[in-house]
């Protein structure tokens, strides 16, 4: 993605707040970095690294979300390696410098009912 692209329709992202500027400039600047810490450092995609990081992080479920086939083309890239003590700690080095105030998934629940 780049920081004009345009989410239409009923695409969820037209309201979550990362897809709003400043914050989507601040995830795409910490995507560019950590695709770089992929390709240098495992020869990796950063979609493969995402995915490895998220199954890493104990027990846990990565979902693979795609509207197409050819987007779970990479899925094999996931499987065989390990993000090093040293590299989590870089990812989490450059999501802190890049991204000062992240969003959850907290936008997303419903508002309070009315008792």
């Amino acid at each position: 993605m780049t920081a004009d692209r345009a989410f239409t329709g009923d695409d969820l992202r037209k309201t979550d707040p990362k897809f709003q500027k400043p914050r989507f400039e601040h995830y795409l600047a910490a995507v560019e970095e950590l695709k770089k810490l992929a390709k240098e450092h495992y020869n990796k995609s950063v979609l493969a690294l995402a995915i490895r990081w998220m199954l890493e992080q104990g027990p846990t479920l990565a979902l693979w979300g795609a509207r197409k086939p050819e987007q779970i083309d990479g899925i094999d890239e996931v499987f065989g390696w390990q993000i090093s003590d040293e590299d989590l700690k870089q990812i989490d080095a450059i999501l802190a410098k890049n991204i000062p105030n992240p969003i959850g998934a907290e936008f997303m629940a419903p508002p309070p009912r009315d008792k």
